[in-house]
């Protein structure tokens, strides 16, 4: 027999952490169709999203795609001042997202699947010329069986209950976060989480005169975290190790820390932050903006060190109306004897929003966004950026 229910998704921030990683997409409370299957529950969800975007460059051209789609902070065009400004107004529903949940009881084995895609996170093969059709890609899809969890899944370094709400389709500050979706094998127990997750090493060649991805690890990074804290207050702390490998280049090893949670303050506000730093962690912070490793003097790798964070404040104006306002930062420590001053040395960004949500399921708002960015040889570009989006959560 098939059974249609509807069922309420309650808002992120009341739902314990295991529950909130599995919906932390969802940052609109909604209602997602399920369907029942004998003993397996089907549940679909997902959301419409429709952005308008202005964004005004201090120092150069950027073309259409991600830099332009959402803030990614290293893409801001830098120069000694001699650099033209330039403005753009980009409309897109590319972060349009869809899910599919199951739930099994399979002779007393508990089995859950997760599958995601959006449109804007893989290699678009759209343009705006006609049909601004683009590609789906996938961004989640994970099994869950008892306390291990198998499959792609965000990075178990980062704590989605510090995730602030954001109208940039990286709904953490980008400069501060820590982001990323890898293919793992997880296990959860009580406030802990151990992970073993795909490896991959970046790293910038001699002088900075180019950079390249290298799968070429044989040890997966290991990933930990323990969550603490009760109604008014939730904490993580992580850590990571990790392989630093490239053939002909040797290895290093790569660690950081993490430090992250959302403080409640008065009847519905809250605080959220972010801290990390370490070395040869790069492709978990600020969204790519600093390589895992350069290159010393004897041809070997070197572990590049990274400090960033964040923190957001949210206010609610009433039952409907809602801002956060948040600041972060990202410091990179690259040796410029080995590759020279044209690499990135820190960006900051500030940002404040407007939202205002009439029913539980759509969302309507705006956001202002300021980022700066400095490279080593003194040469900076700057962003400031006006978001309009409207998202429907079903």
């Amino acid at each position: 027999m098939i059974k249609t229910i509807r069922t309420p998704i309650k808002s992120l921030a009341t739902l314990p952490l295991v529950t909130s990683l599995a919906v932390a997409s969802l940052a609109t409370p909604a209602m997602a169709a399920s369907t029942t299957f004998g003993d397996t529950k089907v549940t679909l969800g997902g959301y419409i999203k429709a952005d308008v975007i202005y964004s005004k460059f201090s120092d150069g051209a950027v073309p259409t795609g991600s830099s332009r789609d959402f803030y990614v902070p290293h893409a801001i065009p830098t120069s000694d001042g001699s650099g033209e400004g330039q403005s753009y107004l980009d409309f897109h529903a590319k972060e349009t997202r869809v899910w599919l949940k199951t739930s099994s009881n399979i002779d007393g084995l508990n089995i859950a699947t997760h599958l995601e895609f959006d449109f804007i996170s893989g290699i678009n093969g759209g343009n705006e010329l006609v049909t601004n059709a683009y590609n789906p890609a996938l961004r989640r899809a994970f099994i869950k069986v008892g306390k291990f969890l198998v499959g792609q899944e965000w990075t178990t370094f980062q704590n989605l209950v510090a995730l602030p709400e954001a109208l940039d389709f990286v709904a953490w500050p980008t400069d501060g976060t820590v982001f990323g979706r890898h293919p793992m094998v997880r296990y959860s127990h009580g406030g802990w989480d151990v992970s073993l997750e795909d490896p991959e090493t970046s790293v910038l060649g001699p002088n900075g005169t180019g950079s390249a991805l290298n799968d070429e690890n044989t040890i997966p990074d290991l990933v930990g975290r323990y969550s603490f804290g009760n109604d008014d207050a939730k904490y993580s702390v992580a850590g990571v190790l990790r392989q630093l490998r490239v053939d002909g280049l040797g290895t290093d090893i790569g660690a950081g820390i993490s430090f992250a949670g959302r403080i409640n303050v008065g009847a519905r506000d809250d605080i959220k932050f972010t801290v990390t730093t370490g070395k040869g962690i790069g492709r978990y912070a600020g969204v790519g903006a600093v390589r895992d490793a350069q290159i010393d003097a004897n041809g070997d790798l070197d572990a590049v060190g990274v400090t960033n964070g964040f923190v957001a404040y949210r206010h609610w104006w009433s039952p409907k109306w809602r801002s956060s306002f948040a600041l972060s930062a990202l410091k990179a420590d690259y040796d410029t004897d080995l590759t020279g001053t044209g690499v990135n040395k820190s960006s900051q960004t500030v940002s404040a929003n407007l939202l205002y949500s009439p029913v539980k399921s759509l969302t309507t708002g705006v956001e202002l966004r300021y980022g700066e960015r400095e490279l080593e040889n003194g040469n900076d570009g700057s962003l400031t950026r006006l978001q309009f989006s409207m998202k429907y959560s079903y």
